[in-house]
């Protein structure tokens, strides 16, 4: 039963967790699905900061970024300067450098030369000793025979002693032995003294044998620095040809650069060779236009010549008919004369002199009529006179004014072809820089390839000097062996003795032995204290070099990670500058817009002026009878029609071309914007290498601590062993007789040997651990060195990218220069037209003046058109002034919420980098400790690192050039609008020729009127007879005036459309306005509903790992329950085991042929999941 319990508590638990992990699978589902609808989230409101930035980055300040700009370009220049200097600095540094090197391998040689033959010299004296000390032993030898036979007959002589012949015998015997004693004595004594000579002779060499070896550690401890740092020299001047050929890629993109401008050049130049070769079509064009006008002219002069013709015929009529006219007076006046003589002579004829007194009377009146009525007419021609005059006056200073402005244009023409040929001598200019160029850097690159060459002779000479230094060592060592032989086989020979004079010893030799043992044993122990510390001053010196490379490795970096800054700032200025560019644009553009302005105004100022030489043409027509006149005016009216028309097509065409530029414009924008994100991607691309580098100055400093911790243990070995020399020392100088210690000293030589042979064999163990040591930190240094050679070749790339967009720049202010130059010598020809225009009013309020009489109702007409064009005008322009300000304080407004927005937003990512800098530093803290555990591994790793970001690099190359190509085509497009504002230039060209050819005209046409004026004063005479056509002509002239004012009345209307459409405009603009701004109020309504969604998930999510949090400690409580319940099961089975009864049921259950379900559930469970911690 209690089974079958456990069994269901089991089954229910698998449905619980079952249950819970289906929940738990949902709940993750709709993590992930809230994860999405977030990051969903996240984009919109990135494309909303973006959307925010663009109108940010469009109002932006002007005049500081210009200044910033020139002070950025003063610091590059002091730093190129700067650079330049220490450039010269490290050249004399370097060359200093090689004669200090020549000077030292030269006493290296002298040194090594001395050192050899010290050696042969210490060598040779070892010999002569070593022969010496043979002879000696000799010596000893045939002593120790001469003893034993003197013992022997000492004692045949005590034998005979018994006899008196025996003592006498032996008296003798004894004198003479006493005597040979004495011999023998005096023989011990000089060899004493011949020994102690030995001795200290021995002592001395053992000290030049100390000395020598002292130098020749300090020697090879200095040999070990010099070649430290003739590697730190060849890394400085790999470094160093590094830098140049750096340098020298700089120069060949710099050339890259000047080609791809000559090129620009080339096609500027050819660009205004076509427009030379425009200008000069045209300027034949006017010739030929000049040469028709001209014929025109001979051809007019010919039709006024044929009607002076004419009129001199009618004037000769009309002197023939005064003359008749006269005959028939002096005829009146004889009959008149006649009818008095005949009054006289005949009083009754009343009736007959009634008659002739009514006519006389009649002719009388009529002859008042006529003289009143001339003189009438005489005033008015005389005031005719005179105006007509005025009016010459007038022409001619319109003619002397057009004439200057006519060589004004002249000039101009000129200083377009000096600038054409001035272009020309700038394009050769540049081809000599550039061969120039191109020669300096062959000379460079073979300055190159020189110090290529000598670096690899120096290296080849470091190579066989490193090579005779070792066979010296080598030699040095065979040598050291050598003695240390000689030196054991002594000892071994001293023992020998020693073992055989132990019974000639003396207590006084033994102290003195002792003595001398002590002091030797004191001085061993001085100098073992001495070598430790020149091995721990050694250590020291290496910990310190370590320290120094690491600490220059570490300035390095800091130097790089400064120049990356600097860079980086450089690059956001350059931003800036692209931005300001972008906004001088933006001026350029409004001052076109401001031209284009003034050039209506001029043209509607000219509308003005044409209109008041139509009336004035109209008046001379009304008061000189000219029909021809009228058609004249009326087909110039038609032409200024036609020229209206084709300005309204060619403003059209602007509005267009301007609509163009604004897309232009926008996409440079979202250019910038990519530029942007690239220049982030390589921000972040730094932080990694930096994070490397950091992770790699770790690992070597570890690997600095282990190579000192190997050092000390050296260095801890050498002082056992030496202190073990020094025991050895002290056994081999334990003799203490004259045989004793020749033994003792073949033995402490053979000894001596023996121990030389252990230190040298210790000594090359040492300085193999030593290579590996340095090896493995050269190797250490040289990745270290690459991967700083890594971060200099991206810095000098992003040098490179500095200096191209820096050329960029510079092109950019040279077109704005251009511009400005441009602008300039627009704003003089505003100012000529408007002084011109001056000019041209006070001549037209001076013609006014003289006609206000006639053309009171006419000025009024139009005084009050311009009265509603002006305040048209005005009201447009409060119109354009009231919207620019309520946008741009909506776009202030819009600009700073966003940037609120966009700090909270660079609040949390700040928030949210920290943490993933955090938890990156956590996870390099235990990547570091598995690298200690698996170096080779880590080094699979790094090299897979470095091809990834080789990878990188290679793809941010592509990015760069794909940049490049981009801002080639956006520099392609900036100069076709460059060319678009140029034709339109030439247009504004164009229509001041027009403009002069029409003043060319109205010469012409005053020239015209000058003759008729002739005419005129010659055809006063003839004014009675033409009273008739005059009558006629001001019929059909006022026809005329109706016509002509029906056409301005057309123009009127279309003046009024076109003011109509500027407000449609400005109410689309206005619509576009409040269109942004509910644009504006919907993203801020989505960024708050954004943030409360994401308020809501926080929480949510919150609520999740609560929940989750709660589900773990469910889950943990039932795993405790199921191990406690597991633990119950398996002392009920053992207990089932132990008894007997227990198991006899279980055999029953087994055996019996259909068992219950409940048996069958455990059964089942059992097979399933036995032994129950499967779930653990």
């Amino acid at each position: 039963m209690a089974m079958e319990k456990v069994y269901e508590e089991l089954d229910e638990v698998k449905v619980e967790n079952e249950k819970l992990r289906a929940d738990f699978k949902s709940k993750a589902a709709l993590c992930e699905h809230l994860k999405k609808i977030q990051n969903e989230q996240v984009m919109k409101i990135q494309e909303g900061s973006s959307k925010i930035e663009k109108q940010a980055q469009e109002l932006l300040e002007k005049e500081e970024e210009i200044s910033v700009v020139k002070q950025a370009n003063e610091d590059l220049k002091s730093s190129l300067n700067e650079k330049e200097s220490i450039i010269k600095q490290l050249t004399a540094a370097n060359a200093k450098l090689r004669v200090e090197r020549d000077e030292k391998n030269q006493n290296w040689e002298q040194e090594n030369r001395r050192l050899v033959l010290a050696l042969d010299e210490a060598n040779e004296k070892n010999i002569d000793q070593e022969q010496k000390i043979n002879v000696l032993k000799a010596e000893i030898e045939g002593l120790k025979a001469h003893l034993s036979v003197s013992q022997k007959k000492r004692s045949e002589a005590e034998k005979k002693a018994k006899n008196p012949k025996e003592l006498r015998e032996r008296d003798d015997l004894l004198v003479k032995v006493e005597e040979g004693k004495r011999k023998v004595e005096d023989q011990l004594k000089w060899k004493k003294e011949q020994f102690k000579h030995l001795e200290e002779a021995h002592d001395k060499l053992r000290d030049q044998l100390k000395v020598s070896k002292k130098e020749w550690e300090q020697e090879k401890s200095t040999l070990l620095d010099e070649i430290c740092s003739l590697q730190t020299r060849l890394d400085s001047q790999i470094r160093i040809t590094g830098d140049l050929q750096n340098r020298l890629q700089m120069c060949n993109q710099a050339l890259a650069h000047e080609e791809t401008r000559r090129k620009y050049l080339e096609v500027e130049i050819s660009e205004f060779k076509t427009r030379f070769e425009n200008i000069f079509a045209e300027c034949q064009d006017a010739k030929s236009q000049l040469d028709c006008l001209n014929s025109q002219r001979d051809n007019e002069v010919a039709t006024l010549r044929h009607l002076l013709g004419t009129k001199e015929s009618f004037y000769k009529e009309m002197e023939y008919r005064a003359g008749k006219l006269e005959q028939e007076n002096q005829e009146l006046m004889t009959s008149v004369r006649e009818l008095r003589e005949a009054r006289f002579q005949e009083a009754g004829s009343s009736s007959s002199l009634s008659k002739l007194k009514n006519k006389l009377k009649s002719v009388e009146q009529m002859h008042k009529e006529c003289s009143a009525n001339l003189r009438a007419k005489e005033a008015e021609w005389n005031s005719q006179r005179e105006e007509m005059t005025k009016k010459l006056n007038g022409y001619s200073s319109q003619l002397e004014r057009k004439d200057a402005a006519f060589k004004v244009l002249e000039m101009e023409l000129e200083g377009y072809l000096s600038s054409a040929v001035q272009l020309k001598l700038q394009n050769e200019e540049i081809s000599v820089m550039l061969l120039l160029m191109k020669s300096g850097m062959s000379e460079a690159q073979l300055k190159l390839a020189n110090v290529e060459a000598e670096l690899g002779l120096y290296e080849k000479e470091r190579v066989e000097n490193l090579s005779i230094l070792r066979q010296q060592l080598e030699i040095k060592n065979t040598a050291l062996a050598n003695a240390q032989r000689d030196i054991a086989e002594e000892g071994e020979r001293t023992a020998i003795l020693t073992r055989r004079v132990d019974t000639l010893e003396q207590l006084e030799d033994k102290h003195q032995l002792m003595q001398k043992e002590l002091n030797r044993c004191k001085e061993m122990l001085e100098e073992s204290s001495r070598c430790q510390l020149r091995l721990k001053e050694q250590a020291l010196q290496v910990d310190n070099d370590s320290k120094g490379k690491i600490r220059e490795v570490c300035d390095a970096l800091d130097v790089a990670n400064s120049e990356l800054a600097e860079e980086q700032e450089k690059v956001a200025s350059l931003l800036r500058k692209v931005e300001s560019l972008d906004i001088i644009e933006g001026q350029r553009l409004l001052m076109q817009k401001e031209l284009e302005r003034y050039k209506e105004k001029l043209e509607e100022a000219s509308r003005c002026q044409i209109h008041l030489e139509k009336q004035a043409l109209q008046m001379e027509s009304e008061s000189r009878e000219k029909l021809q006149e009228v058609c004249d005016a009326l087909e110039a009216a038609k032409s200024e029609l036609t020229e209206e028309r084709e300005r309204a097509a060619s403003l059209m065409k602007r509005v267009e071309s301007l609509d163009q530029i604004e897309e232009q414009w926008l996409q440079t924008q979202k250019e910038l914007e990519r530029y942007k994100d690239l220049l982030e991607e390589t921000s972040r691309s730094q932080r990694q290498l930096e994070e490397q580098a950091v992770h790699m100055k770790n690992e070597y400093e570890e690997k600095l601590r282990e190579v000192c911790d190997a050092l000390e243990t050296a260095n801890f070995e050498l002082a056992e062993e030496r202190e073990r020399t020094a025991y050895l020392k002290k056994r081999i100088e334990s003799s203490d007789h004259l045989e004793e210690q020749w033994a003792l000293r073949q033995k402490e030589l053979d000894r001596y040997k023996e121990m030389f042979e252990e230190s040298s064999k210790c000594q090359i163990q040492l300085e193999k651990q030593m290579s590996q040591i340095e090896s493995d930190s050269e190797r250490k240094l040289a990745e270290v060195c690459n991967a700083l050679d890594k971060a200099n070749s991206e810095l000098v790339e992003k040098i490179c990218e500095r200096h191209e967009i820096e050329f960029e720049s510079w092109i950019w202010k040279t077109i704005a220069e251009r511009l400005k130059a441009d602008l300039e010598e627009s704003q003089e020809l505003r100012k000529k037209l408007e002084s011109s225009l001056l000019a041209q009013v006070e001549v037209g309020e001076t013609i006014k003046q003289d006609l206000i009489r006639i053309t009171e109702e006419k000025e009024g007409r139009i005084v009050n058109l311009q009265q509603q064009i002006v305040s048209l005008e005005q009201e447009l322009k409060t119109r354009e002034l009231e919207a620019v300000s309520s946008a741009e304080e909506s776009i202030l407004q819009i600009t700073r919420e966003q940037d609120k927005i966009l700090e909270d937003l660079q609040k949390e990512i700040g928030l949210l980098e920290e943490e993933s800098l955090r938890r990156e530093m956590e996870g390099a803290a235990f990547a570091h400790i598995g690298a200690e555990r698996k170096f080779e591994h880590e080094k699979e790793n790094l090299l897979r690192l470095v091809e990834e970001k080789d990878q990188r690099i290679d793809g941010l190359m592509q990015a760069v050039r794909s940049m490049e190509e981009d801002f080639n085509s956006s520099l392609n497009s900036f100069s076709s609008e460059l060319a678009e504002k140029q034709a339109q230039i030439n247009l504004v060209h164009e229509a001041y020729e027009k403009i002069a050819r029409a003043e060319i005209l109205a010469k012409l046409e005053i020239e015209e009127k000058k003759l008729m004026i002739v005419e005129l004063e010659d055809d006063i005479h003839i004014v009675q007879e033409k009273l008739l056509s005059q009558e006629k002509s001001l019929s059909d002239s006022k026809q005329l005036a109706l016509n002509v004012e029906a056409e301005l009345e057309a123009k009127r209307l279309q003046m009024k459309n076109l003011a109509d459409q500027m407000e449609a405009r400005l109410k689309t603009s206005e619509a576009l306005v409040e269109e942004f701004k509910s644009e504006k109020t919907n993203l801020l309504e989505d960024i708050m509903k954004l943030s409360m969604e994401r308020e809501s998930l926080f929480g949510f999510i919150g609520g999740l790992g609560d929940k989750i949090s709660e589900f773990s400690s469910e889950d943990a409580q039932l795993m405790g329950i199921l191990g406690r319940i597991v633990q119950s099961f398996d002392n009920n089975t053992s207990g089932l085991k132990g008894g007997d009864e227990l198991f006899d049921s279980l055999k029953e259950n087994k055996n019996s042929p259909v068992p219950s379900p409940a048996t069958k559930k455990p059964d089942s469970a059992i097979e399933e999941r036995s032994p129950f911690r499967q779930l653990n």
